[in-house]
C-alpha cells in the first residue's frame, strides 16, 4: 500500500529546505530499521540533494519570468521505495540539456545531472502547462 504527502508550496527559495528535510524524513522512514545508521545517513543525503535540486530549479525559473508562483512536491512511499513529483508552470523545458564542461566553473547547469545520478528513475513530463519531474528511489 502506498501513501502520499504532498505539500504545496510557494516558488521562493527559501521553501526549499521544507521540501528536501521533508524527502530525506520520508527517506529514513521507508528504510526503516534495515540499514546501518551510516548508510541510512548517506542516502537519506542524497535523496535529500536530489530534492533540493528539483525543487531549486523549479524555484529558480519561476523566479526568471514571473512573480514567485506556486509548486507542488508530492511524495509518494510504499514499502522499499519513494517517488518524488514536482510540479510547476513555468515553460516547457528539455531534459536532454548538455552538462556544462566543469573546467569552467559555471554557476549552474548540473542539477539534472546530480538527480539522474542519484535516483533510480527520472522523468520529465509536460502536461497542459505544468512541466512535471518525477524521480524514484528503491531501498
Amino acid at each position: 500500500m502506498s501513501s502520499i504527502i504532498t505539500l504545496t508550496l510557494p516558488g521562493e527559495i527559501m521553501f526549499v529546505r521544507l521540501a528536501s528535510q521533508t524527502a530525506s524524513l520520508l527517506a529514513d522512514l521507508v528504510m526503516g530499521e534495515n540499514r546501518q545508521e551510516s548508510a541510512k545517513h548517506k542516502i537519506c543525503h542524497a535523496f535529500e540533494l536530489a530534492v533540493s535540486e528539483a525543487v531549486t530549479n523549479s524555484v529558480t525559473h519561476s523566479e526568471e519570468h514571473d512573480a514567485p508562483q506556486l509548486l507542488t512536491v508530492s511524495f509518494e512511499f510504499e514499502p522499499r521505495q519513494l517517488t518524488v513529483s514536482v510540479r510547476d508552470a513555468n515553460p516547457p523545458f528539455s531534459i536532454d540539456q548538455p552538462t556544462p564542461d566543469i573546467e569552467s566553473y559555471p554557476l549552474h547547469g548540473f542539477g539534472l545531472k546530480i538527480i539522474r545520478e542519484i535516483m533510480d528513475k527520472f522523468t520529465y513530463l509536460r502536461d497542459g502547462d505544468s512541466n512535471i519531474i518525477s524521480m524514484s528511489k528503491t531501498f
